[in-house]
Order: structure tokens, then C-alpha cells, then sequence
């Protein structure tokens, strides 16, 4: 494949004096978090741990409510909810997605799953949809998003 040539510049390059010492470069500077962050053999010190995005207000205040929920389902059904899997459930996991309709907060959509049956549900395995565990909107009955035309409402 033959490459295109490089095009020119609209104004050359200007050579610049080289830097002198005491340059703010050469200045040193404070420690930088990953000096900071070591304590006295040299390991890093534990910091608190900080969510990556904070969740908005109305997004918190859902999951306020899921919290209690998910505990009064744990206490209820500690076990995972798969068949032949004997693990302690570890996530709640909500079969009709929020996406598909469902929500977060309702206890008859969310069930409990241990860690490695969850990860492996989200590759949307067939046995998922057999069993229950994900459903599509259009299955939701009730729950799903419905299909009307906003102008006539039908």
C-alpha cells in the first residue's frame, strides 16, 4: 500500500534556546501522589475508598431503598438461585433489565445469584432465559416498556 506524502507545514519550525537551570522543568516538586501515598517501609498506604462516578441523587436515593431489600432477601434465601449451584448468593440481579423496563427496587424482579453464575449471565446464555433468570421486554406482560404511538395513543 502506498503511503500519501507528508504535507507541508504552513510555517517551519523554529529552533528555541535550550532550557537554563532553575527552569520551572529543573524546580523540584512536592511529592507526587505516588510518593505520598508510601509509608515508612516503603509499601503504599491504604486510602479510603472512593467510587470512581458519584451516582446521582436519584440514583442513591433508588438504591437506598435496595439496600434493605436485598438484605431481607438474603436472610430469606441465602443460597443461589440457580439450579445445582450451592454457593452463597453474593449479588442481586434483576431479570427484566432497567433498560427492558424493570426496576431495581421492585423485589419481585430481583433475585439473588452468587458471583461467578452473575458474571456468566451476562454473556446472555440461553439456560438464563430458560430458567428465568433474564427475560426479554416483550415477555414482561405488564412491566415492560409498552409500544404506543403518542399521537394517537394507540
Amino acid at each position: 500500500m502506498k503511503r500519501s506524502p507528508m504535507p507541508r507545514r504552513s510555517s517551519p519550525l523554529q529552533r528555541s534556546k535550550p532550557l537554563e537551570r532553575g527552569t520551572a522543568q529543573d524546580k523540584p516538586t512536592e511529592p507526587g501522589p505516588d510518593q505520598a501515598d508510601l509509608d515508612e517501609s516503603g509499601l503504599p498506604a491504604s486510602r479510603p475508598k472512593r467510587r470512581l462516578r458519584p451516582r446521582s441523587r436519584k440514583a442513591e436515593a433508588a438504591y437506598r431503598v435496595r439496600r434493605p431489600m436485598l438484605r431481607a432477601l438474603a436472610d430469606m434465601h441465602p443460597y443461589c438461585v440457580r439450579p445445582g449451584c450451592n454457593r452463597f448468593a453474593a449479588d442481586g440481579h434483576e431479570p427484566l433489565t432497567r433498560a427492558r423496563g424493570g426496576s431495581i427496587t421492585d423485589p419481585d424482579n430481583v433475585v439473588l445469584l452468587c458471583r461467578p453464575c452473575h458474571d456468566e449471565l451476562g454473556t446472555e446464555p440461553a439456560w438464563a432465559y430458560d430458567l428465568g433468570l433474564l427475560r426479554h421486554s416483550w415477555d414482561a406482560g405488564d412491566r415492560g416498556r409498552t409500544t404506543t404511538n403518542d399521537r394517537t395513543g394507540t
